[in-house]
């Protein structure tokens, strides 16, 4: 396989040329069809560009997520912990309001 970018002659299996690292195939995200061009992908038509980005939304939606569900469960633990103190009164107010520990 020739590299377009420099003309170095790679072998068939390699992914990046070996003089410049210009890379020689590309693999879709999706469907995971290996192709000599970037871009769409010839298989399925999915555009690599706007598919990374989906991911990324996806992945700081799902880490914002993370720290209010650790929180909640360290507020109630915090409850069960005090259970003997306060007789349960803590546990119950902080269930009837939600788990909002204000």
């Amino acid at each position: 396989m020739q590299c377009p970018k420099c003309g170095q002659q790679n072998p068939e299996t390699t992914r990046f040329c070996t003089k410049c690292h210009t890379p020689l195939r590309f693999v879709c995200p999706a469907c995971k069809h290996v192709q000599s061009q970037g871009g769409k992908c010839e298989k399925c038509g999915v555009d690599f560009a706007k598919y990374g980005a989906v991911l990324m939304f996806q992945m700081e939606q799902q880490s914002k997520k993370e720290p209010q569900r650790v929180q909640r469960r360290s507020s109630f633990l915090k409850q069960i912990l005090l259970l003997p103190i306060t007789g349960g009164l803590s546990l119950l107010h902080y269930l009837f309001r939600g788990g909002r520990d204000d």
